[in-house]
Order: structure tokens, then sequence, then C-alpha cells
């Protein structure tokens, strides 16, 4: 049995050595091997991690092509990381470095699916001595802004996202030098426009993105979903393909599994998103069990609302989700029988 946990120790081991100490780093724009140590360190100012084996590892990895570096920025994109699977842990960390002249900083996380709209996550951002100067749960509609003050030491930052939950986020780290103000950088960037009170909505220069004349009379999880997926180039963003703001959304799908929460008072309701094949909870205040039944078949109905406007773009979402954005900031659960 001895000889049984020292030979896994000292696999541990080589892992976690193999993984931090490796030379080898990836360019961030083309996905190439770097060979030259005078190439690396242009791409070399970060590093990502995640837990593994209970350690915590660093590792050099490639990104997902979008992430760079330039006079005026750093700007960091995980790849599609999914919590708390395999050996996934629950947190996923940039590693950047952070001088003098960084002014700001801008973190957010954003789900895959857009209608899992109770999912959360954690973000914390420390200096290079360990202190952490600023932390929010946000939902995946959501970004977290600091401005960097004068006693923040320099170094190697951290930017944390944190998750109990086992879902998809693909995760965003942004910091701009000499903008000491949230008016001095950029209100967008890489598809998302940064409104106000820290909303992010997700936008597309494909134009072409209302494929139908007359919008469907009735959808289910996975076609709601799609309503928010351009078509023209399959990106997620914050209006409906088929409906405008005034029009209403009915929706119609079958029960997968309900259940109960005495501590939050709300009963959430389980549907198939068939796209990526994923469960998606929505939640509603009160003790529901003996009204709706996993297999029944629950009918609802939404009204399409105007959230927001950016040069031409009218940003769209559902009297529902915004409901459901409210009590992750605070307010109560959303009642059942307003959408019936």
């Amino acid at each position: 049995m001895k000889k049984l946990t020292r030979k896994i120790v000292a696999l541990t081991l080589s892992l976690v050595m193999c993984i931090s100490f490796s030379n080898t780093t990836f360019a961030y724009a083309d996905n190439e091997n770097i060979s030259s140590s005078a190439e690396a360190s242009k791409v070399n100012w970060w590093k990502i991690g995640w837990i593994i084996l209970s350690d915590y590892v660093e590792k050099l990895i490639d990104l997902d092509g979008q992430s760079e570096k330039d006079s005026s920025w750093a700007y960091l994109v995980s790849p599609s990381i999914e919590y708390n699977t395999g050996d996934m842990g629950p947190e996923v960390y940039f590693r950047p470095e952070v001088d003098n002249s960084v002014g700001s900083i801008r973190m957010h996380g954003h789900r895959i699916i857009f209608v899992d709209i109770f999912t959360q996550i954690a973000l914390i951002l420390s200096d290079a001595s360990g202190d952490t100067v600023s932390q929010a749960t946000t939902g995946t509609n959501q970004y977290m802004f600091y401005t960097k003050k004068a006693g923040d030491s320099s170094g190697t930052w951290k930017a944390q996202f944190v998750s109990t939950e086992t879902y998809k986020w693909q995760l965003y780290y942004a910091h701009y030098y000499n903008a000491n103000a949230r008016s001095s950088v950029p209100m967008t960037e890489d598809g998302f426009y940064f409104g106000d009170n820290n909303r992010v909505y997700q936008f597309s220069v494909a134009e072409s993105y209302r494929l139908n004349s007359l919008p469907p009379e009735v959808v289910d999880m996975t076609q709601l979903n799609a309503q928010f997926i351009n078509p023209a180039d399959g990106k997620t963003v914050d209006y409906l393909k088929d409906f405008n703001a005034g029009d209403q959304v009915h929706f119609s799908d079958i029960i997968i599994d309900i259940s109960y929460d005495a501590t939050e008072d709300a009963t959430t309701f389980y549907f198939t998103e068939d796209t990526y094949e994923e469960n998606i909870g929505w939640k509603f205040a009160g003790n529901l069990l003996d009204q709706y039944s996993a297999g029944d078949v629950l009918n609802l109905t939404f009204d399409v609302l105007n959230v927001g406007n950016y040069q031409g773009i009218t940003f769209e979402s559902l009297d529902y989700f915004e409901a459901a954005y409210a009590h992750n900031n605070g307010a109560a659960y959303p009642n059942i029988q307003d959408y019936q």
C-alpha cells in the first residue's frame, strides 16, 4: 500500500513538474509553436492555470486566436472551459504582468448557452502582493471593472474565474495602458459592448440576422436559444433573430425534471437544450411541486424588451430574463403567474 501511495505521489509530482516547467509556449495569433526565446518573450507575459489533482498547475497554453497585446492594451480570451468535470476543478486564472503603466482592468465570463440565465461566476482580481483589489459575482451578461490604484503593487497579478457548477464558460481579461478612468477605455471590443451598470452586450458585425418574415408561433428551449444566435456567422448576440422589441414569444416545452429548494423558496424547472446537449434550469418563486411534475408541458409567454442601443444596434431581452438578472442582483425570484 505504501509503495502504491509513493508511486501515485511520484506520478503526480512528475505531472506537475512537466506541466509547470515546460519550455513550450504557443503563439496566440497563429497557433504555431515558438522555438526562438526572443519570439517567445513576445507572448510570455501571461500564464493560465487550473486545478489538477488538487494542485495548482500553471501552464502556458494556446488561447483561441483572439488574444493580443500591443501598446494600448493586453487582452486574454480562454478556450471554452468546462468546470468541475474530469481533472478540471472550480477555478481558472490568468497571471498577467501588470506594471505602473496599466490604468484599468476589465474581466467577464460568458456562457455559450444564452438561455442559461441563472448561472453565475465569481471574478477575483489580486495584485502582485496577493491582495484582493476587486471581486464580484456576475452573470453571463455582466463585467467587473477596476481602476488601478497608486498603491497597487506591480508584477504578476492574478485574475481568477471561479465556479462551483458544471458548466462551460469562456473567460475574458483585458488591461489598458495609461487609461485611469472608465471613460478612457473602449466601449466595444471583440464583439462586446460594455454599457452602464456593468452590463455587457454581445453583437455581430454581420448584418443579415433576420431570416424569417414571420416569427415562429411557438418555441421550445432549443429554438429559443437559437433565436439569440446570428445565423450569418454563428455568434451569440443580445437580440432575437425573428422577433423585435414589443413582440411576444410563446414558449412551450416538456419539463424533464423539477425540484424545490426550501432555503431559496424557489422551484427549478429543467428543460433540454439539444444543440449543446445540456439541461437548462429556470427558477420561479415558491413551491410549485403540487402544480407541475416532470413530463408536463410548460407554456409561458414572454415580452420582448429593448434593453439598450449602440450605433444602430438594438439590444433585446425577454421580460423573464430581466427578472432573472434582477434576482441575481438581489431581487426576488420571478413569479410564474406573470408569464402565463
